[in-house]
């Protein structure tokens, strides 16, 4: 079902930038205690998303070294957040409905190293776990 008015663009500025804006009002070290992963609760062991939350917030707070420490994907991941949110805007106030693809070039440089950071988390954090 298509709602008059709503498109991919809308769709987008809306989720990336409520999660940006969240990350923004949140206080930086407010939210240390917080755990909210399914896997850390069934488990004991964080997961390769675990501390995303914080690092969104500690980025948005100029806090990189935090973030870094947090999560070493969360950089990444806020990127592509603060891109897909530029983008939809972008092309809002073109009046299009559609963001315009991203090149190759730009897209194989991100996905690559996100790949490999989370891979490496994955291995860290559930693999050598279960393996020990």
């Amino acid at each position: 079902m298509k709602w008059p008015g709503v498109n991919e663009a809308s769709i987008t500025a809306v989720v990336t930038g409520g999660a940006l804006m969240v990350s923004a009002i949140l206080p930086h070290g407010g939210v240390n205690g917080l755990k909210l992963c399914p896997w850390y609760y069934l488990s004991g062991y964080p997961c390769p998303f675990c501390g995303m939350t914080r690092g969104f917030i500690a980025i948005t707070h100029f806090d990189l070294q935090s973030a870094m420490e947090l999560n070493p994907g969360s950089p990444l991941i806020y990127g592509a957040f603060a891109y897909m949110m530029w983008a939809s805007v972008s092309a809002l106030r073109k009046g299009e409905s559609e963001m315009k693809p991203l090149s190759k070039i730009l897209y194989i440089s991100w996905l690559v190293p996100t790949l490999a950071v989370f891979s490496l988390m994955f291995y860290q954090r559930i693999v050598r776990v279960l393996l020990l």
